[in-house]
């Protein structure tokens, strides 16, 4: 896996290294932002066959199904929190890409 990071390292996600990874969680949240597979391949700049690993590792470390699944449980049990949202929200790799996308507007999240 390429070692790119769309946050800083010295931003901490509140509930990082608890059951998710890093990596997981700014899957996770951006999966729950609606991003699609192919999307979160291209921001992370790795192909699409990592992002469904990783997605998969998520699914088993939560027992969940499908995405939907993933991200409500990881809210159920306080793993994604308001302020995780805003701080992926607020990356600058982030706010380029979805300004690329047609399909993502930031009025759309602001």
């Amino acid at each position: 896996m390429r070692n790119y990071e769309i946050l800083p390292k010295s931003l901490i996600l509140e509930n990082e290294n608890k059951i998710l990874s890093r990596r997981e969680l700014e899957i996770l949240i951006l999966v729950a932002l609606g991003f699609e597979n192919n999307q979160i391949a291209m921001l992370f700049k790795v192909t699409l066959s990592t992002v469904k690993k990783q997605l998969e590792a998520i699914y088993q470390k939560l027992k969940a199904q499908n995405r939907a699944n993933a991200v409500f449980i990881a809210c159920l049990h306080g793993l994604i929190s308001q302020k995780d949202y805003e701080t992926v929200l607020k990356a600058q790799d982030v706010i380029k890409f979805m300004k690329s996308c047609k399909k993502f507007l930031l009025k759309r999240y602001y």
